[in-house]
């Protein structure tokens, strides 16, 4: 017996098989530690477990059977009594062809090693002789053999705790190939195991293996995009552990170290409000690493802006992770962490190079949601006891962390959408009642030039471009909100930065930018485009549940300058959002909520061929709807201009303050951006002196800079107080002036005053003049996108202008109407989605308007009025929409009921032929052929000359020089024709009335023609279904109460000092559209026949303020000389007596009569012209005045003597000049 059992052991058995393995398995506990790093950078991992090989190559595995049985005898007769243990305190690595292996080993020697013994004593059961072996346990690999990543995985092993425990059993381990993996990979599972204790016996499970995460299990919830590992292949994948629990550390100060801690229900946050942050804090270095902004992003993260009840950073190295949790202050503030400081000694590392890290000042439970790509997940955050629901219950509050891939390819966008993806159906699966916050990096390209850009340049397929879209539905879907736009919208966006007058468009979704290259060094040096446009990658997402409500949006770690050197803390800025717990507020009231949604806005969808952004550009560009570059920059000038000249400064500030205290501020469609190239620049000025020595301080020194282009046309006076036309090299500017002496003094904190500060007890004219420039800066600071919106705009206000309903004073929407019912409509869609494009915008501002209640409904901004507004409309107010500040009025006070019967109208159309398939903007705003006028939705005015049944047109002629005055008939006139419209309207309830609102005149008219003649249209149709015309009866009645309307109308033209039979005519009748479909639309500018006010002789009150070197004109032509014997003694003179002398004498010398007199002058446009000494206006602010210096001679009516001449100098009322001892009578 002895003899046979010598045999067995006498026969070797070979250590050559790759097939098998003897190895050491760590307890579970380590394992688990250890295959966080490993999952990462171990290409083993999946296939091996944690391990520490004592014998490999092992047997064949035919032999395993006779080895194991060799093997348990050995040790059983062998081992000693002591236990084998293992002490992992050292790191090391050693180099391969291509890259270097990072592993823990014992820093004993390998003699004193237990694991040398045991390795002999297995050796020698297999009858091989004992061999040196360097025992390890395998980390990862490197990515390559430079220096900085072999370095970076060495430094993160070096962190890892002790691994010291005891082995209580060796693992055999066999190869076998995966299933269904087409790569013929392998992996090692446990045949079986050695016992080498003799404590009851140890069992082992292949935890290595895994399963699959339950959130990534279904095939279809994910694509494949490139660097993607396969649905198909996730269950051999790198990413298989699914969820992994995380720990939660604690500062103790009485030990001064962090320890792990259980999640309690916390009983402090007993707060109504809620911070958090988030913030990418860059690592710009792989090893070594970086430390020199470490303590300026310690000093922003502990900053007012960044102070917060949660804080989400990304990015965080092991290194700044260690410096920031060692800082007395962080460890008072946020006593709570998601992840230890790596230095301490028993705290593992961070997992990445990159990471999420969640500090809080309460407790919490977490874990990881791994992606499908390397390195990617999402911290996701329990807090028990913040919330509690309206019921009473605690609810927990679910904030996640995040940082999805980066980059603008067609891999990384795929990415993103999958990332975003599983992270929300986690969410959705695990915490269905609970609110959520999902803060963090997102890193998808917000702005339409940078993906423009790379369309064009073919760096993306229209499909990734689709996805950049449907990731933001996503977003919407999932109910969550973001919380830039919510406090956008609802102005509680504290972001820097002033942009209430920033010419510089910015492009669509580069509003609320968090990553701008153009601004900050990092993100120059760090961004992944070339055109380095701003990005809005930082967000922060809420899902509400009824239990929060943002509250206020603000942004932190702007750069700075220090001795001309920008220093800025990280390429990204912070982003803070502050909530509501509602659960905590007492008596909170919901009106704010209902008003909103009583404004419920349900996107509208633009077709496939609306989408292309280019196409709306270029067809607004072929309208001239697009300023161009040079036209921005003429602009600014011009306005510079009139600050320089009106407050004495050369400020480049958008308001400008002078030593008087005064600023000056530009208003309507230059103010917001929505300006074309035909548009005036409306002006105001606030200041403490009073209207009236404002205008004459202002006339002066315009009068003093007319050879810097800039003159005064005209002076206005209305219910509203006065208002100066300017022209400033070429474009007009209206001038209107609010004294506010307490709004000037506060001007440097004006733009952040509530509406209800006291400041704002002004007298009612002023807050009227107040009123357009405090509704600007509201909007301005409420837009989402300033971008969007002007786009949108254009688009709108060009399809208005051709379907001719673009005239507040016809009766119809004007810019104000256009601006207040689009931006609510922006801001009530980027409250629910985030963001929206200038299409989508489009499409639903038509949708939306087209069934909009105006009959029962008033149109107000619910974010601006919290609760439904108290206003009681009368019946001659059909449409109602309310502005913001006071006063607060009705600014659709000229609509009429057909006014608002053909808008209407037009918005259901509009609505009609957006969703028609194939529709493009050049046929919705153009319409190239016949084809394309869908139900003549491109219209034009000979559309309108030819679509209505007849037409009442009132004709006015006009004759006189005076075009001041004619331009002040025609704008008499206008304002009259909506009595007209709606007296029709009345009388005959059932005609359609249209008005064009613009004047038509002859095709074949002039300008040069002395006689004007022009006309305004007034289209009149049977509404459908009416039998109103059913008999000739019936007709014949209409007819008379036509003309008794057309009387009617006449009597009120004729009865205002505006009309002047001697001047002017005017008429009304019925045609039909045969009779008018010649005429074409009147574009005589009459504002440009305004006269200059420049100084002559009757200013010598004034001449201090006023030039005195003007060159009197000269007129060639010969006027006859006729002399008259004189009345008195000439004055003897050779100076010629100025004409303003010879126009007092004749106006009050009693001996003469002012009638008898005719005054010649030069007409600017029309060469010499005469007037009657009696009409002749001397007044500057008097419409038709004309400068004295521009008179070329006075004479006699009766005779036509000439009594006084520049030319040639004659002057025989006085007997000056050449008539120097003569005068005439």
């Amino acid at each position: 017996m002895a003899c046979t059992e010598r045999n067995v052991y006498s026969t070797s058995i070979a250590t050559n098989s790759y097939e098998t393995a003897l190895c050491i398995i760590p307890p579970v506990e380590h394992c688990h530690n250890v295959d966080r790093l490993r999952l990462l950078y171990d290409k083993g991992y999946g296939k091996w477990p944690p391990h520490i090989n004592l014998i490999y190559p092992f047997v064949a595995p035919e032999n395993l059977p006779r080895a194991k049985e060799r093997i348990e005898a050995r040790l059983a007769a062998e081992l000693d009594t002591s236990s084998v243990n293992i002490n992992l305190d050292e790191s090391a690595c050693f180099a391969h062809r291509s890259n270097s292996t990072i592993c823990l080993r014992e820093s004993d020697s390998l003699e004193a090693s237990s694991l040398h013994g045991l390795r002999s004593k297995v050796l020698g059961a297999l009858d091989q002789r004992p061999t040196a072996s360097k025992f390890h346990l395998t980390v990862g690999q490197s990515v390559d053999k430079t220096l900085s990543s072999v370095q970076f995985l060495l430094s993160k092993a070096k962190l890892i705790p002790r691994l010291d425990f005891e082995v209580l059993l060796l693992a055999i381990l066999i190869r076998e190939p995966i299933p269904g993996n087409e790569k013929s990979e392998s992996r090692m599972r446990l045949w079986g195991q050695i016992q080498l204790s003799g404590e009851s016996p140890a069992t082992l499970s292949e935890f290595w293996l895994g399963e699959e995460s339950v959130v990534n299990a279904r095939d279809d919830d994910l694509d494949h995009p490139n660097g993607e590992i396969s649905v198909k292949n996730s269950a051999i994948s790198h990413f298989n552990l699914g969820i992994q629990p995380g720990t939660t550390y604690k500062y103790e100060p009485d030990i001064m170290q962090w320890v792990s801690c259980l999640c309690s229900p916390n009983d402090e946050a007993k707060s109504a409000l809620l911070n958090v942050t988030s913030y990418n804090v860059l690592v710009d270095s792989e090893y070594p690493p970086a430390r020199d902004r470490d303590s300026l992003l310690q000093n922003t993260i502990l900053s007012g802006p960044a102070s917060s009840d949660i804080l989400l950073l990304q990015e965080v190295s092991d290194d700044f992770l260690s410096y920031l949790l060692t800082q007395p202050e962080v460890q008072r503030r946020y006593p709570f962490a998601s992840h230890g400081p790596p230095s301490q000694s028993d705290i593992w590392p961070l997992p990445s190079l990159r990471n999420i890290v969640v500090l809080s000042k309460w407790p919490f439970s977490w874990e990881f949601v791994p992606f499908r790509r390397r390195h990617k997940g999402a911290v996701v955050a329990r807090f028990d006891g913040v919330a509690k629901s309206h019921s009473g219950e605690s609810v927990s509050l679910v904030v996640a962390g995040i940082h999805l891939t980066c980059g603008l390819t067609d891999g990384s966008v795929a990415s993103k959408k999958v990332q975003l993806h599983t992270l929300q159906s986690y969410l959705k699966w695990k915490y269905p009642i609970s609110p959520w916050i999902v803060a963090g990096d997102f890193n998808i390209t917000t702005s339409t030039y940078t993906i423009e850009t790379a369309l064009k340049n073919k760096l993306i397929t229209q499909q990734t471009a689709k996805t950049l879209s449907t990731m933001e539905m996503i977003i919407k879907e999932a109910g969550m909100l973001d919380a830039w736009a919510v406090a956008r919208v609802e102005a509680a966006d504290l972001t820097t930065g002033d942009t209430r007058f920033d010419f510089e468009d910015l492009f669509e979704g580069e509003d609320g930018a968090t990553f701008d290259p153009r601004n900050n060094k990092l993100a120059a040096a760090t961004s992944g485009t070339s055109n380095n446009r701003p990005q809005r990658y930082d967000r922060i997402l809420v899902k509400p549940q009824g239990l929060l409500r943002i509250n206020q949006f603000n942004n932190f770690g702007l750069p700075e300058s220090h001795d001309g050197v920008q220093v800025v803390p990280s390429d990204h800025l912070g982003i803070r959002a502050s909530m509501k717990l509602l659960s905590c507020t007492e008596n909170d009231s919901a009106a704010t909520e209902d008003t909103v949604q009583k404004y419920n806005v349900h996107s509208k969808q633009a077709s496939q061929a609306l989408c292309e952004f280019s196409a709306l550009t270029s067809a607004l560009a072929a309208h001239g709807m697009l300023p161009t570059d040079e036209e921005s920059r003429g602009r600014k000038e011009v306005f510079s201009l009139v600050k320089e000249v009106l407050l004495g400064s050369s400020s480049d500030k958008e308001s400008a303050i002078s030593d008087i205290p005064m600023v000056i501020v530009p208003v309507g469609s230059y103010a917001i951006g929505t300006w074309t190239s035909t548009s005036d620049i409306d002006c105001l000025c606030i200041g403490s002196i009073s209207p009236k020595t404002f205008f004459k301080l202002a006339r002066q020194r315009i009068h003093r800079a007319q050879t810097q282009g800039i003159r005064l046309l005209r002076k206005v006076e209305a219910n509203t107080g006065t208002m100066f036309e300017l022209s400033v090299n070429g474009v007009s500017i209206d001038l209107q002036y609010c004294a506010a002496t307490r709004i000037v003094e506060k001007w440097s904190e004006f733009h952040n005053l509530h509406h209800s500060d006291p400041v704002f007890n002004l007298p009612i004219l002023s807050l009227r003049k107040l009123k357009p420039y405090r509704d600007i800066i509201y909007i301005q600071r409420t837009l989402p996108s300033a971008f969007v919106f002007r786009l949108a705009y254009r688009c709108i206000k060009l399809w208005a202008l051709r379907r001719g309903i673009y005239s507040s004073k016809f009766g119809y929407v004007g810019g104000i109407h256009l601006t207040l019912m689009l931006s609510i409509i922006h801001k009530r869609l980027a409250h629910d989605g985030g963001s929206v494009t200038a299409v989508d915008l489009i499409t639903t501002f038509f949708h939306y308007y087209a069934n909009f209640d105006w009959k029962n409904d008033i149109l107000y901004d619910p974010f601006f009025h919290q609760k439904t507004p108290r206003y009681y409309r009368s019946a001659r107010e059909p449409m109602v929409i309310l502005g913001f500040h006071a006063p607060n009025a009705n600014i659709a006070h000229t609509m009429t009921v057909p006014g608002l019967k053909t808008l209407v109208k037009e918005f259901e159309l509009a609505d009609q032929h957006l969703s028609q398939e194939g529709m493009t903007w050049e046929k919705f705003l153009n319409g190239n052929t016949v084809s394309d006028i869908v139900d003549s939705q491109v219209f034009s005015p000979s559309d309108f000359l030819t679509s209505q049944d007849s037409f009442v047109k009132i004709k006015l002629q006009y004759w006189s020089p005076s075009l001041g005055k004619g331009r002040g008939l025609l704008g008499w006139v206008e304002s009259r024709c909506l009595l007209l419209v709606l007296d029709i309207h009345k009388a005959l309830s059932g005609i359609e009335v249209r008005i064009w609102p613009a004047r038509f005149t002859d095709a074949k008219a002039t300008d040069a023609e002395t006689d004007y003649h022009g006309c305004y249209l007034i289209g009149l149709s049977k509404d459908e279904g009416s039998d109103l015309f059913a008999t000739k009866d019936d007709r014949l009645a209409a007819r008379q109460t036509l003309d008794r309307c057309f009387e009617r109308f006449l009597d009120q033209l004729h009865a205002v000092d505006n009309y002047d039979p001697n001047t002017c005519w005017m008429g009304i009748s019925l045609v039909r559209p045969s009779e008018v479909r010649n005429l074409r639309i009147d574009d005589r500018e009459w504002g440009d026949y305004v006269l200059d006010i420049e100084p002559d002789s009757d200013d010598e009150d004034a001449a201090d303020d006023l030039s005195n070197d003007n060159e009197e004109i000269s007129v060639p032509r010969k006027l006859p000389e006729r002399l008259a014997p004189p009345k008195s003694a000439p004055v003897s003179s050779n100076k010629l007596r100025p004409a303003s002398d010879i126009l007092n004498r004749l106006r009050w010398d009693p001996s003469l009569n002012p009638s008898d007199y005719i005054v010649g002058y030069e007409d600017r446009f029309l060469g010499a012209k005469e007037t009657t000494l009696k009409k002749w206006r001397t007044e500057q602010t008097d419409d038709e005045f004309i400068p004295q210096h521009r008179i070329l001679y006075f004479k006699r009516r009766n005779d036509g003597v000439v009594v006084w001449e520049r030319r040639t100098r004659i002057d025989l009322v006085f007997g000056s000049g050449a008539s120097a001892g003569n005068r005439g009578d």
